[in-house]
């Protein structure tokens, strides 16, 4: 999982395609701007759900990967918490098996030191397949406004 300021996305530009037209679009454009709901910019490559919410505590939250997309997670206004481990962490236990549907897997929280909590404010988590992931998860009770840019896997 890569965290930073929405300024420096433009850092990882070149990985894949898909991340290319996803940062472009990003950078181009104004996120806030966008209708809540989803967002087609290249098909099924890449689309991106906008939302407003106020983040929800850590109890009520849950770590997720995903096989066939990268998100791109970006934190527009407000700040929340984003969790994160890794995929091999050997204490995570499938709480809601794979959705080919949906593409996710959901886990429970793991309580190890290998899992991590960052507050996001302004800015984004880059998060690949195999990183475990938690969001939406309270920092404060300002309301968040936030777009999560979903990025197709190039096989």
């Amino acid at each position: 999982m890569i965290v930073g300021k929405l300024v420096d996305l433009y850092r990882y530009k070149g990985i894949a395609k898909n991340i290319d037209t996803a940062i472009d679009y990003i950078l181009n454009n104004d996120l806030m701007a966008l209708p809540k709901g989803k967002t087609v910019v290249d098909g099924d490559n890449v689309y991106i759900n906008r939302d407003t919410y106020v983040a929800r505590p850590l109890e009520e939250c849950f770590f997720e990967n995903h096989e066939n997309y990268i998100d791109i997670q970006i934190v527009l206004k407000g700040v929340e918490v984003i969790g994160y481990t890794h995929i091999s962490n050997p204490t995570l236990k499938v709480k809601v098996p794979y959705n080919p549907e949906k593409d996710v897997t959901k886990y429970e929280i793991p309580t190890t030191p290998d899992t991590i909590y960052i507050p996001v404010s302004e800015g984004f988590a880059l998060v690949y397949t195999e990183d475990v992931h938690l969001a939406k998860c309270k920092a404060n009770d300002e309301i968040v406004e936030k777009v999560v840019v979903k990025v197709k896997i190039e096989k």
